[in-house]
């Protein structure tokens, strides 16, 4: 419900003044007001009631409409999982026809994981009704790291797993360069071998990090 001060009912409805108060009234100064001034009055105050209802009332949407589960189970079961089912075979086919360029790269298996893997995994393994819960799952598994003399175990997303694979082949090529070059003499090559070792730790740990 809306509601207005005596003083706003005067100025907005003079006629509901009293006869015998409308000479105290005019005393006052109202009937010295230009007409300009009280229309900018009047415009003031009908913003000053009209503006803060709407930005003081707002409820975000989540507030007052949650759909229920049924819709979003109904929405999954007929349109979203045919839609996966349907989609799959192309991305299957993608993969196997960019096979060479994906195992030339060396990235056949990320390829692999986002054409068909997660994609089944969306239409066959996730409960239905859920997306976003789905989306922002836990996906860290065990991973064996490498070291030099010793190997550790740590919990890996698949981002971090595929970093990790490329690092850990680059470190290999470095290692194979470094025994490849005979004209160095064994010494330096035991430095930077132990270097890139150092090296590899650091990129480890940043791995581990993020």
């Amino acid at each position: 419900m809306w509601s207005a001060s005596p003083s706003c009912v005067l100025l907005l409805y003079p006629q509901a003044i009293h006869p015998s108060c409308r000479g105290k009234v005019d005393a006052v100064g109202l009937s010295g007001i230009s007409k300009e001034m009280k229309r900018w009055m009047l415009s003031c105050l009908g913003l000053a009631m009209v503006l803060p209802i709407p930005f003081s009332r707002a409820e975000a949407p989540s507030d007052y409409f949650t759909p229920p589960e049924t819709m979003y189970s109904f929405a999954d079961f007929w349109f979203v999982r045919p839609m996966d089912l349907a989609v799959l075979p192309i991305t299957a086919t993608t993969w196997l026809i960019s096979l060479p360029v994906t195992a030339a790269s060396g990235t056949s298996e990320q390829a692999y994981d986002l054409l068909i893997k997660d994609l089944s995994q969306h239409m066959m393994q996730r409960p239905l009704g859920q997306f976003w819960d789905w989306e922002n799952r836990d996906q860290t598994r065990p991973v064996v790291i490498k070291f030099k003399d010793s190997f550790s175990m740590a919990d890996l997303s698949p981002q971090q797993e595929r970093k990790y694979r490329a690092a850990l082949k680059d470190h290999e090529a470095r290692i194979a360069a470094i025994e490849r070059e005979e004209d160095i003499p064994q010494t330096d090559r035991d430095d930077l071998a132990r270097g890139e070792e150092r090296r590899w730790e650091n990129v480890v740990r940043l791995l581990l990090s993020l």
